[in-house]
């Protein structure tokens, strides 16, 4: 059986090794181009194929959610979580 959540980096990587060279946009492009050839058309392996394209891109450019710098969201003081209760833990 596939692992899907270990494959996908590694041919996100093989991809990106064959153009190092390349634009955010451009890697864009050929990580759409191979999207096919990974999922196979299973809706999984398209969920996983896209959650890993974007952490990838978003570790590359800086941006996104996954930045490289390693710091967490602040989140303003006037949002409040009721779920956390009253500890706010």
């Amino acid at each position: 059986m596939r692992n899907w959540q270990t494959a996908a980096p590694q041919w996100i990587a093989r991809i990106h090794a064959e153009m190092p060279e390349a634009s955010p946009a451009d890697l864009r492009k050929a990580l759409r181009a191979a999207a096919s050839d990974f999922h196979g058309g299973t809706s999984w392996g398209k969920k996983v194929w896209a959650k890993h394209c974007r952490i990838y891109l978003a570790r590359m450019t800086g941006r996104g959610d996954h930045r490289l710098d390693g710091k967490d969201t602040v989140w303003p003081a006037d949002i409040i979580f009721p779920f956390r209760g009253e500890s706010g833990a």
